[in-house]
């Protein structure tokens, strides 16, 4: 069964709301929009225009397609597969990861509680 835009911007958005621990309240106040707006979009009721669309993909960090496209049907990968993909793409990475490796786990709390600040 094909869903419609609305269903699928709907799934999307809370998905990215959740993942990136933000309420409706703050996403409306970010993009300087209603929070009725916002219940439109997560209920399925609406679609936000172009751009507004941008202004949430500023807000949350995220690509039109995150938003836009359905993503229910994509074959999901191992953590570990997406690691070492990310690695390849990222040499950078690949130094983080091994000088984590050789952190004892106070350290890795911390730099997971940094993560987590700056991501914000």
């Amino acid at each position: 069964m094909e869903q419609s835009m609305n269903e699928i911007f709907s799934r999307n958005l809370r998905n990215l709301l959740y993942l990136s621990g933000k309420t409706q309240a703050e996403l409306a106040r970010g993009i300087g929009t209603t929070e009725v707006s916002v219940s439109n979009w997560i209920n399925g009721n609406a679609v936000p225009r172009p751009k507004m669309v941008d202004k949430i993909c500023a807000y949350l960090k995220c690509k039109r397609e995150d938003l836009m496209i359905d993503k229910s049907q994509r074959v999901l990968i191992a953590p570990e597969d997406y690691l070492a993909s990310a690695m390849t793409e990222h040499p950078e990475l690949y130094d983080l990861f091994n000088a984590v490796l050789k952190m004892n786990s106070q350290d890795v709390e911390i730099m997971l509680k940094l993560a987590k600040r700056l991501s914000k």
